[in-house]
């Protein structure tokens, strides 16, 4: 995965912040046994530059990425 974007709430996040995220989110995904994983990858658009879900991106009124 590249180094991040600045436009992605994930990318920009602290430290502390990263690690209670991805403990949680692999805590849904062991207890759904992985069907969360599928359907996150499967089903939702993700962004090209750092892989994190599109919808997390800060973007203007009119719909286009800040940058």
């Amino acid at each position: 995965m590249a180094s991040g974007c600045r436009d992605c709430a994930t990318c920009t996040k602290s430290g502390l912040g990263k690690l209670v995220q991805n403990t949680v989110v692999g805590l849904v995904y062991l207890c759904t046994l992985g069907i969360g994983y599928v359907l996150k990858r499967g089903l939702r658009r993700h962004c090209p530059q750092c892989g994190h879900l599109l919808s997390r991106h800060a973007r203007r009124a009119d719909g286009s990425f800040r940058d």
